[in-house]
């Protein structure tokens, strides 16, 4: 199969919509992150000629430059999870498969299931510390962006705060089963604070902005 990021929207869609497991929330969280970094970048395309944005002095300029980049950046790893985390799906289910007969076969395979939970951690996890990094690039575009198009960042916001919520769902489930507690420990401390800065941050932007009011 040709990669999940080359896919037509419409393949991509009836392609989540099968009987296979993967690509699934993993996958989809990555791409509703790539879409959320597509709209700011959009903002910073209709932002960046317009005569408000060039009365701005240089090091303001700049600023609003750089966040672009940086969320075009980000945009392009996020496109690599898409598949990535169906990869790791796949090896997850190919060390379920293996045999547990005897007590040695029981422990390599609880140890290959560690090794797989480990791994398909890793998609979701980057997808919320992506989200993290996008939020406080979104205020700088938010600061000084084309105003006719705020709707775009808010739904950036949006997007960034649901792609993080699905992934913390992708990384809790596979928690109990990794069995390194230095792995563990890491993947919990980061997770709950990039998810309490986004949610604080997505809060403080539903009351800044009152199209979200109706």
């Amino acid at each position: 199969m040709d990669k999940l990021i080359n896919l037509k929207v419409k393949e991509y869609i009836n392609e989540v919509d099968s009987p296979s497991s993967a690509p699934g929330g993993g996958s989809v969280m990555g791409v509703v992150a790539c879409l959320s970094s597509a709209l700011a970048g959009m903002v910073g395309h209709l932002t960046i000629n317009k005569k408000k944005f060039l009365e701005l002095n240089e090091e303001e300029q700049n600023n609003f430059n750089n966040s672009i980049e940086q969320i075009k950046n980000i945009k392009i790893n996020l496109m690599e999870i898409v598949d990535k985390d169906a990869e790791s799906f796949n090896l997850f289910m190919e060390a379920m498969k293996m045999p547990k007969d005897t007590e040695e076969q029981i422990k390599n395979r609880k140890n290959a299931m560690s090794n797989a939970a480990i791994k398909a951690i890793e998609p979701p996890f980057n997808t919320l510390k992506y989200c993290y990094e996008l939020i406080t690039l979104f205020d700088i575009v938010l600061k000084y962006g084309n105003k006719g198009v705020i709707t775009d960042i808010a739904s950036a916001y949006i997007l960034a705060f649901a792609a993080a919520k699905g992934s913390i769902l992708n990384i809790n489930i596979n928690i109990p089963m990794i069995n390194d507690d230095n792995i563990l420990k890491k993947i919990k401390t980061d997770s709950v604070k990039y998810i309490e800065t986004i949610e604080n941050r997505y809060l403080s932007i539903e009351k800044e902005i009152s199209l979200f009011n109706i």
